[in-house]
């Protein structure tokens, strides 16, 4: 059974009629970076997809928008930019693995950053909301910067 303190984080799922039972269980929710706008307005970013198939692949028992039947449109960026939307970890015996996953996905960032020629051209940002849910506490972390300090801030 979901604590009180997690039901009251994710009460912005209940006003999308998201229902308690398709969460249970989760290790991890990831959702639209703008999801407590209204449910006209919503929109998942590539990355978020990606990341979430990475992360089932592993074994984390992970959901997105459209596991929790919200159909939603992907946005698809023209940028080096990743996107990774607000990701709800709700064990936080998984951050490990979250961080190896999102160390693998950003390390071709990572090395883009390192090789540029022109340090004049614009490096490529992570953009990202994360809640760590540990017990009755919460870590928030709003993210925009570079991916190595996310993965340091992570670990």
């Amino acid at each position: 059974m979901m604590n009180l303190h997690k039901k009251m984080a994710l009460k912005d799922l209940w006003n999308l009629g998201i229902e308690e039972d398709l969460i249970k269980g989760l290790d991890i929710i990831i959702l639209p970076e703008n999801y407590d706008e209204n449910r006209d307005n919503l929109y998942d970013a590539q990355d978020s997809i990606t990341i979430s198939k990475l992360l089932k692949e592993e074994g984390v028992s992970c959901a997105n928008s459209y596991d929790l039947n919200l159909d939603l449109p992907t946005k698809d960026r023209k940028s080096s930019d990743v996107w990774i939307g607000q990701m709800y970890i709700l064990n936080d015996l998984i951050v490990p693995m979250v961080v190896g996953v999102l160390q693998s996905y950003l390390q071709p960032l990572i090395l883009q950053r390192k090789n540029r020629r022109d340090s004049r051209a614009p490096a490529a940002d992570v953009h990202t909301e994360i809640k760590i849910f540990k017990g009755a506490d919460e870590t928030s972390i709003s993210y925009k910067g570079d991916p190595e300090t996310l993965i340091k801030i992570l670990e």
